[in-house]
């Protein structure tokens, strides 16, 4: 009887000693950044802020937190989103951070054909080379990295290096847009540390209306992520 309450015994405190282990890897997320509601547009014209919720284009938050021990959960929240994920080709979503200093870009939408399928700026399609146009499938966001600017007489182009394709989950009753990375592909391990970039719209997390490409004129919102994530160990 003694042996079987001290096995039992060793099994508690062994369930208890790997606990801490287990929630590092999903702890609760961390709250990079927040933006107020009813701001979409706001440098173009205060009086358009409600199309941002029709849109799915007003944001108020974000976060960063482990899935599990191989993925890391990138979540936009915004002020609303419809079922259709606003409007699939015209709502354009886009995150920009470094891992240890690497710059590193999430580019989404909830279909992204105008783009997605064949896009030169990533070196991902080339028919001449034989890269051919794909099918970019629902909620792809882009994982892209070593990027340079070039100016054009119309615009600035940035072109990027293809890293992941990812599916994306858009929660209309949460608001939420989840992007799922995987570590391997951020190029991140224990202790990395993701820290929110200024991208070309002059923000961390951009959401704005776009076809191929997304012009700064265009009305649109940002947000500022203040706090910087590390990969638990």
């Amino acid at each position: 009887m003694k042996k079987l309450v001290s096995f039992a015994l060793i099994g508690l405190l062994a369930g208890f000693m790997s606990v801490p282990a287990h929630a590092a890897k999903t702890a609760k997320p961390l709250t990079v950044g927040t933006d107020p509601a009813g701001d979409w547009g706001a440098a173009t014209d205060p009086t358009i802020a409600p199309a941002g919720d029709v849109l799915g284009q007003d944001l108020v938050g974000a976060t960063i937190g482990m899935a599990d021990a191989k993925t890391i959960n990138f979540v936009i929240q915004l002020n609303a989103l419809p079922p259709s994920g606003g409007m699939p080709e015209f709502s354009r979503y886009t995150w920009d951070f470094t891992v240890d200093g690497e710059a590193r870009e999430l580019d989404g939408k909830f279909t992204n054909y105008s783009r997605g399928a064949c896009d030169p700026t990533s070196g991902q399609c080339d028919p001449a080379a034989g890269k051919l146009p794909r099918d970019p499938g629902l909620q792809p966001f882009l994982l892209r990295g070593e990027c340079t600017d070039t100016a054009t007489p119309a615009t600035t182009l940035t072109f990027c290096e293809e890293l992941a394709k990812i599916q994306a989950a858009f929660d209309a009753a949460a608001g939420t847009i989840t992007i799922p990375v995987p570590v391997d592909a951020l190029g991140a391990k224990p202790g990395s540390k993701i820290v929110g970039g200024i991208g070309t719209f002059s923000a961390t997390i951009s959401a704005a209306p776009s076809a191929f490409l997304t012009y700064g004129s265009f009305p649109m919102d940002g947000l500022i992520t203040t706090k910087t994530f590390t990969v638990p160990r």
